[in-house]
């Protein structure tokens, strides 16, 4: 039927897309570690050998690569939506708190409040 046959080339073509999209996503953030490379790092240098590693398994197999970088966004999202308020934040909003000008104190007295009304039913 020709309904049926439209929902799959929609789908084909939405993956492709997302393929396509996965790639340049990959390619900018890979790009942009790569650009923050240490300059006068040594052989040792932990963030380095990383670069190196991104590098070389970009060459090897990038849809791996696109693959390990999808998991480690995942986790990193993870990360910071289970992340508790840092002590940062925190002086933050207390210093916010504590910037609000204090309501000035008045002279006069403050109003009695009115007498309760006692309501029942009505006849």
């Amino acid at each position: 039927s020709a309904a049926g046959v439209a929902p799959r080339t929609a789908l084909k073509s939405l993956d492709r897309f997302r393929d396509t999209w996965a790639k340049v996503a990959a390619d900018a953030q890979l790009e942009q570690a790569l650009a923050r490379a240490p300059d006068n790092a040594g052989p040792l240098n932990s963030h380095l050998l990383v670069l190196r590693t991104l590098s070389t398994l970009n060459e090897l197999s990038p849809e791996y690569l696109r693959g390990l970088m999808a998991q480690l966004d995942a986790l990193q999202w993870l990360e910071q939506a289970t992340q508790k308020p840092t002590l940062k934040a925190a002086s933050k909003a207390s210093a916010k708190v504590a910037a609000k000008p204090a309501s000035k104190p008045t002279n006069k007295a403050a109003p009695k409040p009115a007498p309760a009304r006692r309501v029942g039913p009505t006849k």
